[in-house]
């Protein structure tokens, strides 16, 4: 068991070295998060690292908020989350996840870090009803899993709420949530401080909003994976990244230092510290993986992926 597949690094393809994404996969990374790459630099990507990895299936995830382009640049841009949401367009939804999976897997990625259930009414939210956000919603991870990849639901507790009660996000931030806690492959909680339930920690670094109010109040039983370390500005990652597995999550992604996330969290784990939730981090990837190995959906070939999604609006 190793302690390493906890950490998914970021690769940036303007800046990162290959050599050292070979290293890291070696070592035993659960994946990583790729950055700025073309989809024939991606494609490449993916083979090399899993082919230098222990492991039968190595995760490549896409860190986005409204379609691929953010972070593939030769892939299409779709319409945006809002101007689904001003037509309350759920078979556009549907659609948009479908042909983002069938790109992202064409190319190697199994993991599209998306969609945003934030309540607002600009993108990438979908809009400011919480009910119509639910359905937009549920059907973009419906999409992707036709498309044959995994999902994340993302900014836990909903960045809209941050200025409101407890009470007033249960009627609101928490309802796409709750509808999709069994269709969501993750829940990824925000970055952010939110005072009104724990003014002390980021969300992703809170007892009281992971622990007490998504897995006890709120009763998710899956997968729980932390916000890109990269964007947060944390100085201290490596303490960061282990006051987040303490309060639940499972995978730590891409930090600016990646080696040394990994040194402190195998040297915890060497101590006997970090065991169960090593263990928790690898039974939620074998899970995942499963899910990606074993789908049904047809895998297209990049051209003819990328294709289907320039069309979008044709079809």
């Amino acid at each position: 068991m190793k302690a390493a597949r906890i950490v998914f690094p970021g690769f940036w393809f303007a800046r990162s070295q290959f050599a050292d994404a070979k290293k890291q996969a070696a070592r035993g990374v659960g994946g990583f998060c790729v950055y700025g790459g073309t989809a024939e630099q991606v494609k490449r990507f993916s083979e090399m690292v899993r082919e230098a990895s222990p492991y039968d299936h190595l995760l490549i995830c896409a860190d986005i908020e409204e379609d691929l382009s953010e972070t593939v640049p030769d892939a299409p841009v779709l319409p945006t989350n809002a101007q689904l949401g001003a037509a309350q367009d759920t078979e556009g939804a549907y659609r948009k996840g479908l042909v983002s999976a069938r790109m992202a897997r064409s190319i190697g990625i199994d993991w599209l870090l998306s969609p945003v259930v934030d309540i607002g009414y600009q993108s990438p939210a979908f809009c400011e009803t919480p009910m119509a956000v639910a359905h937009l919603a549920g059907d973009y991870v419906a999409g992707v899993a036709n498309g044959g990849a995994l999902n994340c639901v993302k900014y836990f507790p909903g960045v809209s709420g941050i200025l409101k009660t407890l009470a007033q996000m249960e009627d609101a931030e928490f309802v796409p949530y709750k509808h999709m806690f069994r269709r969501c492959d993750a829940i990824m909680p925000s970055d952010m401080v939110f005072a009104n339930i724990d003014s002390a920690n980021r969300a992703m670094m809170s007892d009281k909003i992971i622990k007490e109010l998504l897995k006890k109040r709120l009763n998710y039983k899956g997968c729980v994976i932390g916000a890109p370390l990269y964007k947060s500005r944390i100085k201290q990652e490596a303490a960061a990244a282990l006051r987040m597995i303490e309060c639940g999550i499972e995978m730590i992604l891409a930090p600016q230092n990646p080696d040394a996330v990994l040194d402190a969290v195998e040297k915890e784990f060497d101590k006997g510290r970090l065991v169960d939730a090593v263990t928790r981090s690898i039974s939620s990837q074998e899970m995942l993986i499963s899910k990606v190995v074993t789908s049904t959906a047809y895998l297209f070939d990049t051209k003819e992926a990328f294709e289907m999604a320039r069309n979008f609006k044709k079809s």
